[in-house]
Parts: C-alpha cells; structure tokens; sequence
C-alpha cells in the first residue's frame, strides 16, 4: 500500500489560470496535461462508502486503472490507496480481493454511481529538499442528470518534510483565492447522486482506539473538526441559511476547545495565533446565529397575535439586522483571513512544532486515555469550583461558568471513546453536561437579546420598552434557579475516566 500526504484545495474557475501561471513561475514549463475520465462503482446499498472506501476505474495517461482508496489512513491529509491496471471497463474482483474492502464485497454486485470527467495539469515543483507534485483539475462531476464543476488544486508530498508542503500552500495563496477542502471528490460525487450537494454537514466520529497516543489522538480530534468545519464554510457558500451557520460556529468553537483540551501541546505561538484567529471566525458567526435563533425560534412565537405600537418598524428592523449579519459573515468568509486560518490549522495539526519538539516528547507519545483521565478530572474540578458558588455569581461569571462547562463537555464527548467499558456512564455524562451548557445559555441569550432588541429598534429606548416583555419572556429567578439544578446534576455525575 502506498501512502499519500497531500493537501487539497477549491479555487474560482477564473482563478485557474492565476493558479497556472504562479506554479509555472516556481518550475518553468508548461506541465504535463491529461485527460481523466473516471468512473465510480459501489454496492448498491453503498457498502463501500459507509465503510469510507472509494472505488473507481478511470481511463488516463498510461491507459486504464482501478484504484481504491479509503478515505482516512492515519488522517484528513493521509489516505490509503491500492491501485492496480485493468482491461475491462468495470472492477477487477481478483485485484479487490487483496484490498481490505475485499470482506465486504464478497460477491456482491458493485455498479456505477457518479463519472468524472477532469482535465488536469501536473507538475513537478522543488520547495528546498521537497519535491512536491502539483496537480490543476478541471472540470465535472456528473450522477443521472445532475452535474456539477470541478475546479480543484491538489498539492502531494512526494518526498521531504511535511512543513514544505505548507510552506509551498501559503506561497501560492498569497497570490491565488484558495480555500482548503478535506472533502474528495468521491463525496461529492455520492453526495451529486443523492441529491445532497449542498446541504450543511455533520462532525464524522474520529475513531479514537485506547491505544492511541496523545498526540495521535489531537490529531485525529482536530482533522475531524477541521473538516467539519471546512465543509461547514463551503455549503454555507453554497447556500447561507441557519442550520450551515450553527455548524460552522460549533466547529469553529470545537477547535479553540481542542487547544485547550491539549494546552500542554499547543502552547507555543502558532497555537496563539491560531487560536485568535479561530475567535475571530466564530466572531463573526455570532450575530448572524443569535438573530437566527431570537428570529426563527422566539420572536414569531411570542409575537404572534401581539399588537403596539411600532411593531412593524421593529420587524422591518429586525429584518434588516438580520440582513446585515449575513452579508457581514458572507463578507467575512471571502477573506484572506478566513482562508488562511483554515489553513493554519491543518499545517499545526500536520507540522507544527509540537509534532516533532523532543521536549513534548514525553507528554505526545504518552497514553491518550491516561491523558484523557487527567484533563477531565481538571476540567470538572473547574466547573465544581465555580458551580458550587453558584448563587454568588453575577451574569459575567455564570457566562464564565457556561465557557468552562462548554470545554468539558466537548472534552468529554471528544475522549469518551477512550473509555468504552464505561459507555453507559459517559453517555449520562455528557447528556449532564449538555443540560448544563443549554440552561446556562438561556441565562446568556437573555443578555445577548437586549442586544438585539436595541440594534433592531435602532436605539428607540421607548421601542425597546415595547418589544421587552414580549422577547424576554420567562422570569430571570426560573432560568437561574433552573441552571443552578442543571449545573448541580452534572458536578454529581459520576466520572466515567
């Protein structure tokens, strides 16, 4: 089997040319050109698939090939591949049989789902002791009916150290409008059969093993939640609505959590930067999501039947700060920083100092569920600290309390499988600790609703008198007194570590 360690990224199809003539100025020539047409094959219940397999036969330079790949083998930028010749124009069972897809295909009948139809152009560039092949696609994916473009550059480590490959990314998208993409063409592909394209997209489980390594598992954990948060950012592109900005929020917030939940591997300043520019991308999915949730899920409810004065120029504001919001967030998504920040995280994750500091050494080759066992009874010493004072916090500090609880939550969620003969205790856990973060919200969104309130009334204070009593329902003492039951069942869960 052969390993690839490749980076991939989506580009305007006007910029291809842009891409062209930036790689043609780092290795001169034209490159070679070839025409690939590729067909993709699966059961017809998508075994191969649910499994993360792809499998495709594609005519090309050097004639016909059957290739299977899977879709992580040590991580989002690493993938297995077995690739062999074949005659006819379907699979070649013999060759399957030597693969791991080969169990569960047995003599299942495998059929065509999607075509490619790509015109790529390779090249072979030296970045200091690296040699890394370029690869400019474009093109179409087509499934029944449906079609959709290709415009995609791929950048493969052929030889040399990781940090290369990146170092030659942020070369090029200094010049060229890049945006990572941890999603193959193969998915996209199922997704254009389906009829799914588009639509926002779900965190896949990293698959964390009790043998894992701290290291490994940070590393698992992170490319999950970059590749969340990836196609998060290009269905909200696609199509800018609620559920596509609450998963690209959570995945941006999941990622500043990995850094706290690894702190003693991501101390360093990359992490810092990192972790500023990740705050300032949830940043800026924060009033775009307050308003969809105050807009789509209180104020129609609440409002419904309700009559005062300058009800409708509130909603005509309203309307308009929600407008705002999202062309704001779309802005924001379109930048440079935006970019980058993808970016940067995946060459942190893949190559950044901690990977290979001999004084982290100890703590990244050391057992992740050891680990995992000390960060969580940390995590949970904070939360009790702070919980059982409840009833001397302000609203700072219960936010204060609701951040910490959000960390242990996705701390716990995160390493739980670490802990499989507790599974049943994990799962109280969680759903305790999920409880806690939701009713320590609500005392939140209260606060962050006056915000609203006054930004749609546009300072009115006689407007915002009016809408109060009607988008604030439910008394404060029931909400604290709520939050302070949630936050007292989670500091009694059990441990599950």
């Amino acid at each position: 089997m052969d390993r690839e360690i490749e980076l991939k990224f989506l580009l305007p199809p006007e910029a291809a040319s842009l891409a062209l003539a930036e790689l043609k100025a780092l290795q001169a020539g034209d490159g070679a050109v070839r025409q690939l047409d590729a067909t993709y094959f699966d059961t017809p219940d998508h075994a191969l698939r649910r499994a993360g397999y792809g499998l495709r036969v594609r005519d090309g330079e050097g004639g016909r090939k059957q290739t299977l790949k899977s879709a992580s083998a040590g991580g989002v930028f690493s993938r297995g591949e077995w690739e062999t010749r074949v005659e006819g124009p379907g699979p070649d069972r013999d060759a399957l049989a030597l693969t791991p897809a080969a169990a569960m295909l047995e003599d299942r009948p495998l059929a065509p789902v999607f075509t490619t139809h790509v015109e790529r152009v390779v090249r072979l560039v030296e970045v200091g002791q690296a040699s890394i092949e370029t690869a400019l696609d474009r093109g179409e994916l087509s499934a029944a009916d449906r079609r959709t473009p290709v415009c995609e550059l791929e950048l493969e480590l052929k030889a040399g150290p990781p940090a290369a490959l990146f170092d030659l990314a942020r070369t090029l998208a200094a010049r060229v409008p890049l945006r990572l993409s941890l999603i193959s063409k193969a998915e996209r592909g199922y997704g254009l059969a389906a009829g799914e394209e588009g639509l926002a997209p779900r965190r896949h489980a990293p698959g964390l093993s009790q043998r894992s390594t701290v290291g490994e598992a940070l590393q698992a954990l992170g490319r999950a939640d970059l590749g969340h948060l990836c196609a998060a950012l290009e269905a909200l592109r696609g199509r800018p609505e609620a559920d596509g900005v609450h998963q690209a929020r959570v995945a941006t917030r999941r990622l500043r959590a990995l850094l706290k939940i690894f702190k003693p591997l991501a101390k360093g300043e990359a992490a810092r930067r990192l972790d500023e520019d990740l705050a300032w991308l949830a940043g800026e999915f924060d009033t775009a999501r307050d308003l969809d949730v105050f807009v789509g899920e209180v104020w129609g409810e609440a409002a419904s039947g309700v009559v005062f004065s300058g009800k409708d120029a509130f909603e005509r504001g309203l309307k308009a700060a929600h407008a705002n919001a999202y062309l704001r967030m779309e802005a924001a998504l379109e930048s440079p920083r935006a970019r980058a920040v993808l970016l940067e995280a995946a060459a942190w994750l893949e190559a950044g100092d901690w990977t290979s500091d001999p004084g982290l050494s100890e703590i990244r080759e050391g057992s992740a569920k050891a680990y995992a066992a000390g960060v969580l009874a940390d995590r949970r010493k904070a939360v009790k600290k702070r919980g059982r004072s409840f009833d001397d916090l302000d609203a700072h500090a219960r936010h204060r309390l609701r951040l910490k609880g959000k960390t242990l939550r996705y701390a716990a969620e995160d390493l739980a499988p670490l802990f499989p003969e507790h599974a049943a205790r994990a799962e109280h856990f969680i759903k305790a600790a999920k409880a806690a973060q939701d009713a320590l919200g609500v005392l939140n969104d209260q606060a962050v609703r006056e915000g609203l309130l006054a930004m749609a009334a546009h300072g009115d204070a006689d407007l915002v008198r009016a809408v109060r009593p009607i988008a604030l329902s439910g008394a404060d003492n029931d909400l604290i007194d709520r939050a302070k039951a949630a936050v007292e069942d989670l500091i009694g869960a059990k441990p599950f570590w």
